[in-house]
């Protein structure tokens, strides 16, 4: 069995064949599908984390204060 070395091959391009020139478009003539629009305008919003007020109700007498907060909201470490 001869082995024969095998001699590096060179791939042939025509350049002037219009299969292989791609067409320049100007950003005007380029439209965004309205699916690709709607999912990155989605990506532009901010998320912001969920606040709710703090309702703050006393318990107590006007003298002997005894307040509680009510309300839902999530500390830093959490975010």
């Amino acid at each position: 069995m001869a082995f024969t070395m095998n001699s590096p091959v060179m791939a042939q391009y025509d350049f002037d064949n219009p299969i292989y020139q791609a067409e320049e478009e100007s950003e005007e003539d380029c439209e965004l599908p309205a699916e690709l629009a709607r999912l990155l305008k989605q990506e532009e919003r901010v998320i912001q984390p969920h606040q709710e007020e703090l309702e703050t109700i006393n318990l107590g007498t006007e003298d002997a204060k005894k307040e509680i907060k009510i309300g839902a909201a999530l500390e830093d470490s959490i975010l």
